[in-house]
């Protein structure tokens, strides 16, 4: 590969309008700066920087200065954080099929509580982003009518691509998974978890793309205040929800590990961790992604609040003096 397509793919890290307006100087300094063959560590520097440069643009990163540019991307973490709890979700529904029969009527309660909790909190979750999706439509609409398609065409069909080889694969599992029995579902057979690992990427791909593709398609919205802080009330209720699934989780797996510990050691990759047949490995890795969703979710909060306080604080002066 030439020296100029290398250069030429390194760019590729950087965000469109970075591009557009650096990339000729920054291509130019490259190829005085790497007489030789760039090194891997340099490579992987610069591929770094530029993707600390896309998350700084979509204000994943760094401070926003403005009010509204704190709403968005407050909303757009709380955001990033629910797409990790919809693959925490999916693990749990995993784990938790058929739990009802593994423990005692009199010891069911607690786990019953924790459960009802995650799978009410989850479905509030899902309709809320739902809503707040309808609610960015009209806007959506404007940008395509615009000729904004053009600019969003490769990652929403990249988007579609990865979202429909994860549902083709799910489906196929699912089907497979009827006519086989709860314990080869559940640790018996090797080759169905491999399978179940392969879905469960696929799907966790897909929704990293998605979620990727709805913020950089977000961000060239012309989005009005009121319909961001619609997005910021929103998002401070799917924290909550979040939360609460999270409650949910811990009271669950609290319940079963003291009253139907041999449930859990049967479950998917159970039996890895030695000390304990409390921790099955998926489950262990949805309680993670619940709390890096959680943290991120939180992280957004913190934008969103002082955001919503410049909204109201007007207000507040208007009222003190009459």
């Amino acid at each position: 590969m030439s020296k100029p397509k290398s250069y030429e793919r390194l760019l590729h890290w950087y965000p469109r309008d970075w591009r557009a307006r650096y990339g000729e100087g920054f291509s130019a300094l490259l190829e005085d700066s790497y007489a030789q063959d760039m090194s891997r560590r340099a490579q992987a520097s610069i591929a770094r920087a530029g993707l600390v440069e896309r998350a700084r643009e979509t204000g994943l990163v760094g401070v926003p200065a403005s009010s509204n540019d704190r709403l968005l991307s407050g909303s757009q973490l709380v955001l990033c954080g629910w797409s990790l709890f919809m693959v925490a979700g999916a693990m749990f529904a995993k784990c938790t099929e058929h739990w009802g029969v593994s423990i005692d009527s009199s010891h069911r309660t607690l786990a019953s509580i924790g459960d009802r909790a995650v799978h009410w909190a989850g479905a509030a979750g899902m309709v809320l982003v739902l809503s707040a999706g309808l609610f960015v439509f009209p806007a959506l609409l404007g940008l395509l009518r615009n000729a904004g398609w053009s600019r969003v065409r490769r990652s929403v069909l990249r988007s579609v691509s990865v979202l429909s080889l994860a549902l083709l694969l799910t489906s196929a599992m699912t089907i497979w998974a009827q006519f086989l029995s709860n314990h080869q579902r559940n640790g018996g057979l090797a080759v169905y978890e491999v399978v179940f690992l392969l879905c469960s990427v696929a799907l966790a791909a897909a929704i990293v793309t998605v979620t990727s593709t709805v913020i950089s398609v977000t961000r060239q919205l012309e989005l009005s205040r009121r319909t961001l802080l619609v997005l910021s009330n929103t998002a401070l209720v799917v924290t909550f929800s979040m939360a609460m699934v999270t409650v949910g989780t811990v009271t669950w797996w609290a319940s079963e590990a003291v009253y139907a510990p041999q449930f859990l050691s049967h479950n998917m990759g159970g039996g890895l961790f030695p000390s304990s047949n409390t921790l099955p490995p998926t489950l262990v890795l949805a309680g993670l992604l619940m709390v890096l969703g959680l943290w991120s979710a939180l992280s957004g909060v913190r934008r969103l609040v002082p955001g919503l306080r410049t909204n109201i604080t007007p207000a507040l002066q208007r009222d003190d003096g009459h």
